[in-house]
């Protein structure tokens, strides 16, 4: 048998964390920081540093029945929708139709002129004025899947080919001296797969590529193709949103910042997602942004719609784990405030109030395995303390677990039990008889409710080392 000898003199010890640092699930659990998540749900990055629950949506009209097809804005006048084989538009009160009956697949849409401009690669091109919806040009303008201008001309792409419309003219695209087409040709071929405004230029994706289409004049149909990337591109046109002059997609292996030059990739510490991306309904997947961050919706597992929704702030560079299962499918930004509709064709306005519609918003947070800078003395963890702002109606449950995975845990108790529109510090024991000596130890805290986490306190003993 060994010889055994103590560390010290087993006196209680302290340790302490934060939850600045974010998620992380793209590093091994003993290399996450102390001031990182290994699980989460339910939480933005609104007051900073602390771990604050997520802003609430309400209800925005009835729900259209069917699949959102899209979300978009006319103007900064109005929000435009497509669900299932109908278009519609808020009219401050309701949603209401507008005439036709179109093909149920996903849209894409570019205001010009005044005008909305709105194609899904199989109908007519539409253009609405705010009154009137109307083919742009039967004969002439392409069924383009994806549109965009740069206030100059229209741009859509069908298939591997771009094509442009007559100076200042959307309704022109044959003119032989002004409009035009042109092949994005890639060495590994395949379709274009978005377009973009991004600083007065427009990009081009496809999966795996992305290029800047540059106009040698403004009134000509010349125009080339500078290549940004030929392996970086963008797998669903509906991930793209521009915030703070830069631009934020999804690309095949990770999550990109484009702000000139080679895109950024910022997706590591959201690696377990991005992994389990369903690859059948990668093109669900959709982003939107409320001026400040960038909240991606990810199809994800077994899921056939988006069913995780995380937050990427660049104010602090953290990714933060919003909500689960929510099937949004587009989003929209108008006069300062997101909207998104989901797979059942209803609409919210986002970050609006404290509750989901009335139901309270659910949250999780598991930190990670502490081992106290000792892997390998056992410690006996004794109490847990929790600084925050637990609002009145709020619920909370605290737990613990000895293994550094899984979903093994133990509930222990706190005092007070009451919660308060003020800060409070809970007082947590650990039970000994149930919580047994350990090498490692994550805490778990779960709940409902508007809450602000401020820190947490574990006190422990170590216990002598067999050697």
């Amino acid at each position: 048998m060994g010889v055994m000898y103590q560390e010290g003199n087993n006196r209680k010890l302290r340790g302490e964390n934060t939850f600045e640092g974010g998620l992380n699930q793209g590093a091994s659990l003993f290399a996450v920081n102390d001031n990182e998540t290994t699980e989460e749900y339910g939480f933005d990055t609104d007051n900073y540093p602390a771990l604050t629950v997520r802003k609430g949506r309400t209800t925005y009209g009835s729900s259209g029945i069917a699949v959102t097809y899209l979300l978009t804005n006319y103007g900064n006048t109005h929000l435009v929708r497509a669900v299932g084989t109908t278009l519609q538009y808020w009219n401050g009160s309701a949603w209401t139709p507008i005439i036709g009956t179109f093909t149920a697949v996903d849209w894409d849409a570019t205001n010009f002129n005044g005008k909305l401009i709105l194609t899904n690669g199989t109908d007519n091109v539409k253009s609405w004025n705010g009154t009137t919806l109307s083919d742009l040009n039967v004969s002439d303008a392409p069924k383009g899947k994806y549109i965009a201008n740069n206030t100059l001309r229209v741009f859509m792409a069908k298939d591997s080919t771009i094509y442009f419309s007559k100076y200042l003219d959307e309704t022109n695209w044959s003119d032989p001296d002004s409009a035009g087409f042109f092949e994005y040709y890639t060495p590994n071929g395949g379709n274009v797969t978005a377009l973009k405004l991004f600083t007065n230029t427009i990009i081009a994706f496809k999966k795996d590529a992305m290029a800047e289409i540059v106009g040698t004049g403004e009134t000509t149909q010349k125009h080339r193709l500078l290549e940004i990337s030929s392996s970086i591109g963008c797998v669903s046109f509906k991930t793209i949103q521009l915030i703070n002059e830069q631009m934020y997609f999804l690309g095949e292996r990770d999550v990109y910042i484009y702000n000139g030059g080679r895109p950024s990739p910022i997706g590591q510490k959201i690696r377990a997602y991005l992994n389990s991306i369903n690859p059948a309904h990668v093109s669900k997947c959709c982003a939107f942004t409320d001026g400040l961050k960038y909240y991606l919706c990810l199809v994800t597992g077994s899921a056939t719609e988006p069913n995780i929704r995380l937050v990427f702030d660049p104010r602090y560079g953290i990714w933060r784990v919003c909500a689960l299962d929510e099937n949004y499918r587009y989003g929209a930004f108008l006069n300062g405030f997101p909207y998104v509709g989901d797979s059942s064709g209803q609409a919210f306005k986002e970050l609006d109030g404290t509750t989901n519609a009335g139901s309270p918003i659910a949250w999780s947070v598991t930190t990670k395995p502490f081992d106290e800078g000792m892997p390998e003395a056992e410690k006996t963890y004794l109490d847990l303390h929790i600084q925050g702002l637990f609002q009145t109606g709020t619920t909370l449950t605290s737990s613990v677990s000895t293994q550094d995975r899984g979903s093994s845990f133990q509930t222990i108790n706190f005092d007070p039990t009451a919660f308060a529109d003020y800060a409070q510090s809970f007082n947590c024991v650990i039970p000994l008889d149930t919580v047994p000596l350990t090498f490692k130890t994550r805490f778990r805290l779960t709940g409902t409710g508007p809450v602000q986490i401020e820190r947490l306190q574990r006190y422990y003993r170590v216990q002598r080392v067999q050697r």
